[in-house]
Formats: structure tokens, C-alpha cells, sequence
């Protein structure tokens, strides 16, 4: 037989049990799976005897109230005013989709936005009509605003550059912004 005393000596390793951190992750795993279910285990075996504890005192707290008490009339007489609260209800919302139903039958609320015209356009941004068709059928343009924000010219990407190699001659007072220029600056930057 071995001498009394601690297990855990220089000449005998540890025991897996004492020293959970000498098992590998899926020993560690597996034995928290098996300890959980057990536990579960275990309680499914109180189930019946704490089912019978509860059928015990809430069955004699319902006979306390219900029939000690008399709370069955006030029970049924509950049970009427709520019958009558939710068939107002019931009513009220079948009344109220009735009436919208009745208001808007025969109209149509979803509509396309309108198509947006030349003539739109020309009292929006106080440019020529002729102007503002040139620049629909362009793909990339540079549109330059003042500070108030009207459109000043409209430049196609490619003679951009050109005008940026000018930029000395650009005011102060004008604003850049990407991608829109009218016909006659289009003539004048082509001249160039």
C-alpha cells in the first residue's frame, strides 16, 4: 500500500480529474456535453414531484378564490366585459376599413411620376431649350455653377481638359461641379 499523503508527488503525474487543463479541447468537450445532460438528467427526475407540489397549492389557492370566495361570479362577469370590449373593437376596425374602402374604391394612388420635359427643364434651370436637348444626348459633361448656384456652362468630358489647361482665365466667383455647357461655348471652345 502507498504512504498517506498528497497524490500529486514529483514522481506521479496528476490524475486528468484533478487537472481538467491536461485534457485536449475534444475530451474537454465532450465531458461538458455529458455533464450538462446528466444535470438535465437529474432534474427530469424532480419533474413529478415538484408537477405534484404545484397541483397541491395552486389547486387549493383556485379552490380558495374560485368557490371559497366566490370569485367564479366575478370570474364570469369579467369574462362578459371582455367578450363586449373585444367585439367593440372587432367592430371598430371592420367599420374603419369599411369607411376606407368606401372612400378610395375607385381611386388609383399609385401613379408613375410625369415625364420630365424640355419645358420643365428650361423654367427650372433658365437655359435654352436648344441648350438643354444638346445635353441630353450627351453622355459625360462638366456643369460650372456660380455661387448661387445657376448653371454658368456646360462642358463635355473630353473638352474638359482643354478648359482646365485655361483654368487661369476661369473667374473666381465660379464653382466646378461634375458632370452639363450650351451651344454657344461649345462653338467657342471648338474654335480654340
Amino acid at each position: 500500500m502507498e504512504k498517506p499523503g498528497p497524490r500529486d508527488t514529483p514522481e506521479r503525474s496528476p490524475l486528468i480529474i484533478e487537472r481538467p487543463d491536461l485534457q485536449s479541447w475534444p475530451q474537454r468537450a465532450l465531458s461538458g456535453v455529458l455533464t450538462t445532460f446528466f444535470w438535465m438528467v437529474w432534474l427530469v427526475l424532480w419533474l413529478p414531484l415538484v408537477t405534484l407540489a404545484g397541483w397541491v397549492f395552486f389547486g387549493w389557492q383556485f379552490k380558495f378564490h374560485m368557490f371559497d370566495l366566490g370569485g367564479d361570479e366575478g370570474f364570469f362577469e369579467l369574462i362578459g366585459a371582455y367578450l363586449v370590449v373585444i367585439a367593440a373593437m372587432g367592430i371598430t376596425l371592420l367599420a374603419w376599413a369599411k369607411y376606407n374602402h368606401l372612400r378610395f374604391r375607385n381611386v388609383e394612388r399609385r401613379k408613375a411620376f410625369p415625364a420630365v420635359t424640355p419645358a420643365m427643364l428650361q423654367a427650372r434651370f433658365g437655359q435654352e431649350e436648344s441648350s438643354l436637348l444638346a445635353w441630353q444626348g450627351r453622355r459625360i459633361m462638366v456643369v460650372e455653377h456660380d455661387p448661387e448656384g445657376r448653371i454658368i456652362s456646360v462642358l463635355p468630358r473630353d473638352e474638359r481638359d482643354l478648359r482646365e489647361a485655361r483654368a487661369d482665365s476661369v473667374p473666381s466667383g465660379r464653382v466646378r461641379s461634375s458632370p452639363v455647357r450650351d451651344a454657344d461655348e461649345e462653338q467657342a471652345c471648338e474654335a480654340v
